[in-house]
């Protein structure tokens, strides 16, 4: 009865998430005229893809293996893609899809293991989560947030419902290869198991059951972990490092402020009407000493802490946070509904209710704009430069790049360093030190080097430093923004 119940409603979330995201990528069209990613790191992913994909080997730089990738599960999944040579827009914008459907289930059933009211489970809170402006941004972004927001709910719904702990530690395992900060949730579904588990904690049945969930856990990172120490001598991809020292400075300011900060960007929408919500059902669950509810909600606390204290970012419409959404409309829907139980005023409740799903559609359509001006703007600056030098440069020499995903998926005939450390780990130690990156480029024989002038204002004054081309993109410069260069080295 339950499996004939869910197949008709991921029939609806599928059909609503591929009209949005169709909306989403129409629209973007219709503005730039070119299918587009609204992130350059959506091409670093292509990029990791195309070579696993067409050559078996998780590199950035054919021939070259890389421990760049934040998401080798991500890369992998787009791989298959180029093996069995579907277009990439296809499969990558059919992958966003299926996880935003696939997310939307998993909200159901979580929903359905925390709240009786099977309305609310079924229909209110999976289609306002499908929905969520950000979600949808996400599924169209090319990027791995919608896997890593559907692999963090069905772990907590694996651990609500009380899953083998070998199925617990494979979600835990695939969620931290999406993205390393999947750890913090894995961390806590351990230690839910210890409460789930309170009465009988070192019964050899338990022990058996944390040891086979940490068992597969470790199983599953290990190759992970081999890799990058082989390729780079650390056990997290470069990439966590590079962007650490390259924001290090933004950690100096008031621990507190960064933290709250953070959820600036993931509250934009109607959801910030259901932080009362939040609240409330966290203080139910704890009254009513159901521990097991609580540690999983931890999340929304944790995950900004984490990046609060690594990472204090919120760029790119908070996309490191946007993974709290969905646990933030779960948990505020199931606190609203027992506010309205408590409200009488019939008025008030209407007008709430009513307020919300206002709200929501209009940022449907407002994160559809959102979402096309990031695609016009990486079009017409990182794809236009990648055009440009492959039409222009002498082939061969190397370029010195900030911004590398585009560069190299349209431009892979001139070897490139980059000056952001990701697949460059040697230039992470001085990241910000315009004169150290200068000496490094020129050692490296860079002959061009693409950049944004406010990041390097230095370099950009440096006489060494000719420019050459700028995009003289519209769209950047009516955002306030400036255009990205092209300089030959002289």
């Amino acid at each position: 009865m339950m499996h004939e119940r869910r197949q008709p409603l991921f029939r609806v979330y599928f059909f609503l998430a591929l009209c949005l995201v169709a909306l989403y990528v129409l629209m973007a069209y219709w503005q730039s005229g070119a299918f587009g990613f609204p992130l350059d790191d959506a091409w670093i992913h292509q990029v990791y893809a195309r070579n696993l994909g067409t050559r078996f080997e998780f590199s950035f730089f054919a021939g070259q293996p890389s421990a760049g990738s934040t998401s080798p599960l991500w890369a992998i999944l787009l791989g298959v893609g180029y093996a069995v040579r579907i277009d990439f827009r296809v499969w990558t914008l059919g992958l966003g899809i299926i996880f935003l459907a696939a997310s939307g289930l998993m909200t159901q059933r979580v929903m359905n293991l925390v709240s009786d009211d099977a309305r609310l489970a079924n229909w209110f809170a999976p289609l306002l989560m499908i929905s969520e402006w950000h979600m949808v941004w996400a599924a169209a972004s090319g990027m791995e947030i919608v896997l890593f927001v559907f692999l963090a709910l069905a772990l907590v719904e694996a651990f609500f419902a009380k899953r083998s702990a070998l199925w617990l530690g494979l979600l835990a395992g695939g969620l931290t290869l999406t993205r390393p900060e999947g750890v913090l949730l894995a961390a806590l579904v351990g230690l839910g198991l210890l409460v789930q588990r309170r009465q009988a904690l070192w019964s050899a049945r338990s022990l058996r059951s944390l040891f086979a969930y940490a068992l597969m856990f470790f199983l599953l990172l290990a190759p992970y972990w081999m890799f990058n120490l082989q390729t780079s001598g650390t056990l997290l991809p470069n990439t966590f490092y590079a962007k650490s020292a390259e924001y290090a400075e933004l950690t100096q300011a008031n621990f507190l402020a960064r933290w709250l900060s953070l959820y600036r960007q993931p509250l934009i929408g109607a959801q910030i009407l259901l932080l009362p919500g939040l609240g409330y059902a966290s203080y139910y669950f704890v009254r009513h000493r159901a521990w097991e509810k609580v540690l999983p909600a931890l999340w929304i606390v944790f995950l900004p802490l984490l990046y609060a204290w690594r990472l204090p970012v919120e760029y790119q419409f908070g996309r490191y946070m946007m993974p709290l959404i969905p646990f933030v409309m779960i948990y505020g829907s199931v606190g609203t509904k027992l506010l309205f139980e408590k409200i009488s005023w019939r008025v008030l409740r209407r007008a709430w209710g009513m307020t919300i799903a206002v709200l929501h559609v209009a940022f449907v359509f407002l994160g559809a704009n959102f979402y096309a001006q990031s695609v016009a703007i990486v079009n017409c600056e990182m794809i236009a430069v990648a055009n440009f030098t492959r039409a222009n440069l002498p082939q061969g020499v190397f370029i010195a790049a900030h911004d590398i995903g585009a560069q190299e998926y349209f431009d892979s005939q001139h070897p490139m360093l980059d000056m952001a450390g990701l697949v460059s780990p040697e230039v992470i130690p001085f990241i910000r030190d315009e004169a150290k990156l200068k000496a490094w480029m020129i050692a490296r024989d860079a002959r061009y080097a693409i950049f944004f002038p406010t990041w390097y204002p230095q370099l950009a004054r440096d006489e060494t430093f000719v420019e050459i081309f700028s995009t003289g993109c519209s769209v950047t410069r009516g955002m306030g923004e400036e255009n990205l260069r092209v300089y030959k080295l002289q």
